[in-house]
């Protein structure tokens, strides 16, 4: 059984997770805005770093700052 801090998401599952687009999820994570890591054509994110991320007030609001203005996210 995974420990909850090493959990490993795929950008699926963290799109499904933070309520956003596949395709924003693989832009923020190539330039450097979410922790992940790019395994061949494939990114991978530890929850325990995004949950991290998401519970900061301040990097929530510098990560997601543009996105309405970029389109938001929306599918």
């Amino acid at each position: 059984m995974k420990s909850r801090s090493a959990e490993i998401m795929t950008t699926r599952q963290l799109a499904e997770y933070l309520q956003m687009s596949q395709v924003t999820i693989c832009r923020l994570a190539r330039d450097g805005k979410l922790p992940g890591l790019k395994i061949g054509k494939e990114w991978r994110f530890p929850k325990a770093l995004i949950d991290r991320l998401v519970a900061s007030a301040s990097n929530f609001e510098e990560v997601f700052e543009g996105l309405e203005v970029s389109g938001g996210g929306e599918s």
